[in-house]
């Protein structure tokens, strides 16, 4: 089914092909609680998150605990990715977070959406990526579809609803851009 989110970015939970789904959101959810019971320094912490997402993870990504997403075979995570406790990844969509991302406190993404008209059974799904040296700060929400530039900084409680440019600070609800920032290494000396 994911190969049908994929290609057509929607989803009917009357087509039995869901239940692939379904059954990927019940192994990430049980995996997750495992997770959360563990500290980051228990031997098996690392391996449940590589069971989780079906890969492995470079030995720089912390993620703290607690930690929930829905489908963790659709998440990828590059090098020196930190993901700060009550993290919250729907993502069921595909999520794509490339190396250096900070992800700090209570922050949410979601790669999916109720149909407004037939909330109960259909969805709508899009890809959220996180560019190289992005920020996302305590509380905010990433909402599907929404890419994220490199370097860019999603401020506190911010509601990204779509993207972000390379080398900003975004905030608010509806996120806007509040600043550009120089990007690291180009300042002149």
């Amino acid at each position: 089914m994911f190969d049908i989110i994929d290609a057509t970015g929607a989803g009917d939970k009357r087509d039995p092909r869901m239940r692939n789904v379904e059954a990927e959101m019940i192994r990430s959810h049980e995996l997750c609680l495992k997770i959360s019971s563990k500290k980051p320094t228990d031997p098996d912490y690392k391996s449940l998150l590589e069971e989780l997402f079906q890969r492995e993870i470079d030995d720089s990504v912390a993620i703290v605990s607690p930690f929930y997403c829905d489908c963790g075979c659709r998440i990828t995570i590059g090098k020196n990715v930190t993901i700060n406790k009550g993290a919250t990844i729907l993502s069921p969509g595909k999520v794509v977070i490339e190396d250096n991302v900070l992800i700090g406190p209570e922050v949410k993404i979601a790669t999916v959406d109720h149909d407004l008209y037939d909330r109960h059974n259909l969805f709508h799904f899009g890809m959220v990526t996180i560019k190289e040296n992005a920020w996302i700060c305590i509380g905010a929400i990433i909402c599907p579809g929404v890419t994220i530039g490199k370097n860019a900084v999603v401020a506190a409680g911010a509601v990204v609803t779509k993207d972000v440019p390379d080398d900003v600070v975004v905030g608010g609800n509806p996120a806007r851009i509040i600043k550009k920032i120089t990007p690291p290494n180009t300042c002149d000396k």
